[in-house]
């Protein structure tokens, strides 16, 4: 792979863009606009801010659902603070292989060749961390299980036109819907369904959408127990293959007909969504009550012994510092958790620096805070949130509603897609209600895809993409009340 490539400017669209495929940096100061040194990250980075898709993160769950407490994180909160970690392990990268380059290794020959390309990387990775997670459906990542299990128990029930789902679906289709996954929402959302200018979505650059694919691979392909991180999940739904292959195409990141890699820049953007998530979780369980300094410490040590010369200090430094100070443990865990946070980037970016060839080529299989000084602090941080959080009853209890509420949206929508769009299929009255609740956005992707399907099997799933878009989209609230209004109940004081 070549930076020339990854870090391509090129867009799906011009229209509505004020950049053409072919700019540089050299020509970013555009002066008959007065744009200074704005670069087209910059406008990526201004069409993200001011997105609806992004601003409905403040909405959904990072941890806790349906949250009253305003200091707990949510997904808005949590993809600013990635964003920020991104940026900064972006920046330590470049200082990395500058200062290599100085005691004259060779490993980083296309540096200076790309030197000024890449100076973009720090703020091409902040855009990435805004939006990681713009595709995650309501009430978390537990809100992905439930929608995919839905489709698993249900699929073999529903019929169009006598015949079952089943038998019209290809394979990938199937499987599609059986493992919906955040991930590839978030491509789908950014590169078709924010339907701002054109049929491109955000029209963002394809450097930036391929950043965003952790797992270039189909449904089809998913084996979590490969020893190649990129095989644990889908990465692209069969309705997104073609932007999909497009992007790899130019970015470099498809090796040969059928295989594709990760971009280089991912390891960098998933490295700072596991430090930003596994620290300030605990930080929440803290102030929440959920977690005590001394739970901590107990996984700590069940975890973490003299052995370990690079963890074990930080244990014993958090341990004496409590012990003198036993009245301000809280402000003493976020100090403690700062300094932790600092360790794991340092580990990050001393792990893609010390595997940088083998990222180029491809070939590398794992995380970047696998394996390395940082893997079990990390795997305190985990057990912890897994021990404490994720198996509070109060959180279950919660998220146990909101998988009653997507169940039903699941039930009424799908029922009433399966009419939309037939001519010989006379759609109920209530149907009809329901179907105009659909965001018209996603209903022009619809009516724009549908053209291209060969098959009866190739629209069903596209009326299936489009419920799982429009429930995908909402936030947590907005969910629950429009379950509320449409059962005429309420679950919730």
């Amino acid at each position: 792979m070549d930076w020339s490539n990854l870090l391509t400017t090129e867009r799906f669209s011009e229209n509505g863009n004020r950049f053409s495929k072919n700019d540089t940096k050299k020509e970013y100061s555009f002066k008959k606009y007065n744009r200074g040194n704005f670069t087209c990250i910059d406008d990526d980075y201004q069409t993200i801010i001011r997105s609806a898709s992004f601003r409905r993160l403040q909405d959904k769950t990072q941890v806790f659902p349906l949250e009253k407490n305003d200091f707990v994180r949510t997904r808005l909160t949590h993809s600013i603070e990635t964003s920020a970690i991104a940026k900064k392990l972006g920046n330590m990268v470049l200082a990395n292989i500058s200062l290599e380059i100085n005691k004259n290794n060779n490993s980083y020959k296309d540096y200076q060749k790309n030197k000024e390309e890449m100076s973009t990387i720090p703020d091409l990775l902040a855009c990435a961390g805004l939006i990681h997670d713009i595709g995650n459906p309501p009430f978390g990542h537990f809100g992905e299980v439930v929608m995919s299990d839905w489709f698993k128990d249900n699929i073999k029930h529903l019929k169009y036109k006598g015949n079952k789902l089943e038998d019209i679906f290809t394979q990938q289709q199937l499987e599609d819907l059986y493992h919906l996954d955040g991930n590839a929402q978030a491509l789908r959302v950014v590169g078709k369904l924010h339907d701002l200018h054109n049929e491109s979505g955000m029209n963002l650059t394809k450097s930036l959408l391929n950043i965003l694919v952790k797992y270039p691979v189909k449904s089809t392909e998913i084996d979590k127990d490969s020893d190649d991180i990129k095989y644990h999940k889908l990465g692209y739904y069969a309705s997104d293959f073609d932007m999909f292959d497009d992007i790899a195409r130019t970015t470099g990141t498809k090796l040969s007909d059928d295989e594709y890699v990760r971009h280089p820049l991912t390891y960098l953007l998933e490295a700072a969504d596991d430090i930003a998530y596994a620290t300030a979780d605990i930080e929440d369980g803290l102030k929440k009550n959920y977690i005590s300094v001394q739970d901590f410490i107990n996984i700590f040590e069940q975890i973490v012994d003299e052995t370990d010369e690079k963890n074990y200090p930080l244990l014993q430094s958090l341990k004496e510092q409590i012990k003198n100070d036993s009245q301000n443990e809280l402000q003493i865990m976020q100090e403690w958790l700062d300094n932790v946070r600092d360790w794991l980037e340092y580990n990050a970016v001393y792990s893609f620096t010390s595997n940088y060839n083998v990222i180029m080529k491809g070939n590398y299989a794992k995380e970047l805070l696998n394996g390395v000084y940082n893997e079990n602090i990390l795997k305190v941080l985990k057990a912890v949130a897994n021990e404490y959080l994720f198996a509070n009853k109060e959180i279950n209890k919660v998220e146990l509603s909101g998988s009653v509420i997507l169940e039903f949206l699941l039930s009424k929508f799908v029922g009433a897609i399966l009419e939309y769009d037939e001519d010989d299929i006379k759609v109920t009255k209530e149907n009809k209600k329901i179907i105009g609740l659909l965001s018209q956005n996603h209903l022009n992707v619809y009516n724009r895809e549908k053209e291209k399907c060969t098959t009866e099997g190739d629209k069903v799933y596209l009326k299936l993409h489009l419920v799982i878009d429009y429930i995908s989209g909402m936030t947590d609230s907005y969910a629950k009340r429009l379950c509320q209004e449409l059962r005429g109940v309420t679950f919730f004081e």
